[in-house]
């Protein structure tokens, strides 16, 4: 017997980018030292990783091919819509609606554009609740692992670092002002504490007391102090976390933080706080499949068993953190109530129906 949920949605994605051959964003299998390097010379070059420049990407039949796959394996993971965090080359919403235009995608679109390419003229809304172009995302710091995350204190394994800051408070509020104005969504990655601080001083610039009504995303979110758990709250600033990092980045929180590891991934203080919490996979950096990240987020563990730094979820609270009802519907071969935790990622997927309307 099959079992109906709210569809599964994934609110950071990369899918696009993978599409077109690409990997993770700015290369899966580079090196930290690599990384951090690369972040650092955008720093001295005053941009960021959504401004750099990459390769055009060409509209092909191969290529709207290749979106449509992507579209389709996305959707066989049992999701029923997925956000695009940084769209950069209107080449891809080109081949969208291209596909579009041949009737349903297969799953629900929703595109953030990249700062670089932002343009107010060229984002007016689509209409369509299957393609839809909601915001801009923009990059206020680098990665924990890296050591490029901007802290308020030194790496404990480098305390010659504080990490790397891309956007002061006041560069990144007359950056998203103009988007802001138009309505659209203002999304942007901050991992380290004063990353996220210098974001909500922005934030604040930007929405003043109206910022609630707006609800501009922090991607991430995950090195928190207790007076930004209540400053977000208070303004309504949405977090959006990924399930799978807690347990992946566990050694470098404890080898980088030290004590600071407790301010990590503290998706529990967030919702107590009344945060509105969103998830997403940060795919293809990870698992895609959202029993996958509903077992971590239930467990606290990955699905070799690594031991995580972020606190196991309830599963009725989990379940809402990844599902939307106004998105669809998503059909399992069992119901996830009667499934042992540990083995949540292996049950069948019977089918998604994306909403319409």
């Amino acid at each position: 017997m099959s079992w109906e949920c709210p569809g599964f949605v994934d609110h950071h994605t990369h899918l696009l980018r993978l599409a077109a051959g690409g990997s993770a964003p700015w290369g899966s299998v580079t090196t930290p030292e690599i990384i951090g390097a690369y972040h650092r010379r955008l720093k001295d070059a005053w941009t960021t990783p959504m401004d750099d420049p990459e390769a055009p990407v060409e509209v092909t039949d191969g290529f709207r091919g290749a979106l449509e796959g992507m579209l389709n394996y996305a959707a066989g993971t049992g999701l029923v819509q997925v956000t695009e965090a940084g769209m950069n080359d209107w080449a891809y919403l080109e081949g969208l609606l291209a596909l579009r235009s041949r009737g349903p995608l297969p799953l629900r679109v929703r595109l953030l554009v990249a700062s670089g390419i932002a343009d107010v003229a060229r984002m007016a809304p689509i209409g369509d609740p299957w393609l839809e172009v909601i915001g801009v995302k923009f990059y206020a710091d680098g990665w924990l692992g890296t050591h490029t995350c901007a802290l308020s204190h030194a790496f404990v394994d480098e305390p010659e670092k504080l990490g790397v800051l891309f956007l002061d408070a006041e560069t990144l509020a007359s950056r998203a002002d103009p988007f802001a104005e138009a309505g659209l969504v203002i999304a942007t990655h901050a991992i380290g504490d004063r990353a996220i601080e210098t974001v909500l001083d922005a934030y604040e610039k930007i929405y003043g007391k109206d910022c609630a009504a707006a609800a501009p995303r922090i991607e991430h979110a995950q090195v928190l102090r207790p007076d930004l758990v209540a400053r977000m709250a208070s303004m309504g600033v949405v977090a959006c976390i990924q399930p799978g990092f807690g347990v992946a980045d566990a050694p470098a929180v404890r080898a980088s933080l030290g004590e600071w590891a407790s301010m990590a991934y503290r998706w529990d203080e967030l919702m107590a706080a009344g945060v509105r919490v969103i998830t997403g996979s940060d795919f293809p950096v990870d698992d895609l499949r959202p029993l996958a990240g509903l077992q971590r987020l239930s467990t606290g563990a990955n699905l070799d068993g690594g031991h995580p730094v972020a606190p196991s979820l309830p599963m009725d609270i989990a379940l809402g953190l990844m599902t939307d009802a106004a998105a669809g519907v998503t059909v399992l071969a069992d119901d996830i109530r009667n499934v042992a935790e540990d083995e949540l990622a292996g049950i069948e997927i019977v089918e998604t129906i994306p909403s319409s309307v």
